[in-house]
């Protein structure tokens, strides 16, 4: 029975946690986050500012689960790895597809546009293990695990991961950063081909 209470506790405090963060993630979306009020969080929470600032101690550090979350979206769409019997060509278009999913969604780029300029405003908002996340690590493990295999001929795995983002990025995310619309998934669909076309053009291996 004590468990059992004990249970109930822990789901009453999650929930209340989630709702609080549900209640800032609007907040800031509507006001920004210097703008934002923790009064007005309270409100759109139903709970007390007392309880609120049990769960998060200041405005700053539910900005920063925000991002914390936001990130993890990205990190988390690309747990793709190498598959030794499987063309890389098609291999390299998945991957881009997983990250071009999030980059396609009006609701994840709308975060990351408010995410983007409130760091670019203030750097201190970046924890530590934030700037710690590697987004490009799964792009570098795939090339190096492809040119080990005798797919690619790729020297540095890092510079190239780099240039295969930057290709999708350049067309799909700093545009909308900076206020272009989100790309249609059509759209999506052929910058990931002519990125995964160019990548091949330079490190593919003649067959």
């Amino acid at each position: 029975m004590r468990d059992e209470k004990v249970n109930e506790t822990n789901t009453a405090l999650e929930e209340k946690h989630e709702q609080i963060f549900q209640a800032a993630v609007a907040e800031f979306q509507e006001n920004g986050f210097q703008a934002a009020s923790m009064d007005r969080i309270s409100a759109r929470a139903g709970a007390s500012k007392r309880t609120v600032y049990k769960h998060f101690e200041s405005k700053e550090k539910l900005f920063q689960e925000l991002i914390r979350r936001h990130w993890a979206k990205f990190a988390k769409s690309l747990e793709v790895t190498y598959e030794k019997d499987r063309d890389i060509r098609d291999q390299l278009a998945a991957l881009g597809h997983a990250e071009g999913r999030l980059l396609t969604s009006s609701d994840v780029m709308a975060t990351t546009r408010l995410v983007m300029s409130e760091v670019l405003r203030s750097p201190e908002l970046v924890e530590e293990n934030q700037e710690k996340t590697d987004f490009k690590a799964a792009f570098e493990t795939m090339l190096r695990d492809a040119t080990a295999d005798g797919q690619l001929q790729v020297d540095d795995p890092r510079d190239a991961a780099e240039e295969f983002i930057s290709l999708i990025k350049g067309k799909a995310f700093w545009p909308v950063i900076f206020g272009a619309p989100v790309v249609s998934v059509e759209e999506m669909s052929k910058i990931i081909d002519s990125s995964v076309e160019l990548i091949m053009r330079r490190y593919g291996v003649p067959r």
